[in-house]
């Protein structure tokens, strides 16, 4: 059995990345030849699990995932999935006080400076966080890098986890909830880094772009 079909039998029921959006990752990681992958966004670790899976399928390659620190107590938390199925070697979780976009300005200081193949970003959605964090991604983005965002059309108001808890909300206007934070990120910033919008998987809710060679 390859990882990658442990993972699904493991972990079917687990969020949030779904089998088809799996494979759809599997296929783009293969023909890109992706080896170093980050993610923005780790909640459980099943995706974590899955790039791992498809790097560790594939003879190589390296994770880095970011999420805020009460990730660590949600269960399963990633080192869970991930020993569940041998592939924490692949796999670096790093842990937010704030926000990812601070472990980003860490990795942008280091020395060497990571240079990674892909971005999948599955962040907190919002306009301040997703537009910091594309930009900073560009800068960790290896030319001809791919980015996928995640949650194309999602927005606060219609977001189940924010609609009955008006005080996390309360500091957004209504315009501002009620817009797609990622979408604008896409239609606006995207194409200031000179990004290439490759296509629009919408089945998937899903943006993928290409950094400019």
């Amino acid at each position: 059995m390859s990882k990658f079909d442990e993972v699904t039998k493991r972990f079917r029921d687990l969020p949030h990345m779904q089998e088809d959006q799996a494979i759809y990752m599997r296929e783009l990681i293969v023909e890109t030849g992706s080896t170093e992958l980050i993610e923005i966004g780790t909640s459980h670790g099943k995706s974590a699990a899955y790039f791992a899976a498809i790097l560790e399928d594939q003879g190589g390659g390296h994770l880095v995932t970011i999420d805020k620190q009460n990730a660590k107590i949600r269960s399963p938390n990633v080192f869970e999935v991930l020993d569940a199925v041998a592939l924490r070697h692949r796999v670096s979780p790093k842990f937010a006080f704030r926000s990812y976009t601070w472990e980003l300005q860490r990795l942008m200081c280091e020395d060497p400076r990571p240079a990674f193949d892909l971005c999948y970003f599955d962040g907190s959605h919002t306009w301040d966080s997703t537009g910091l964090g594309v930009v900073l991604i560009d800068a960790l983005l290896k030319p001809g890098g791919y980015l996928i965002l995640d949650d194309m059309d999602w927005t606060i108001d219609k977001s189940p986890g924010l609609r009955d808890r008006p005080e996390l909300t309360k500091d957004y206007c209504p315009e501002e909830r009620a817009t797609p934070a990622v979408r604008l990120v896409w239609d606006l910033i995207l194409p200031r880094l000179d990004f290439e919008h490759v296509c629009e998987e919408r089945a998937l809710n899903w943006g993928i772009a290409r950094k400019p060679l």
